[in-house]
């Protein structure tokens, strides 16, 4: 199993619409990084239901965990 967790600020939400009604938000994330990079930081941008997006808040700290399963 590999498990990835990112910690980072909510920058942006954005409602998007499918047919004119709203179905999904736009979450995007700027992550913080341990490493010194030799390149600008890197924003995540989400697609999630719009309830889920309620939830979230710009300018609030975020933890994005990317987990896979090896079976």
């Amino acid at each position: 199993m590999v498990k990835v967790s990112l910690r980072g600020e909510c920058t942006n939400i954005q409602l998007t619409t499918s047919n004119g009604v709203p179905a999904r938000c736009l979450v995007r994330l700027e992550m913080d990084h341990d490493i010194p990079l030799t390149y600008g930081l890197s924003d995540v941008q989400i697609l999630v239901p719009a309830e889920f997006a309620t939830l979230f808040e710009v300018g609030h700290p975020v933890t994005l965990t990317l987990e896979q399963n090896r079976n």
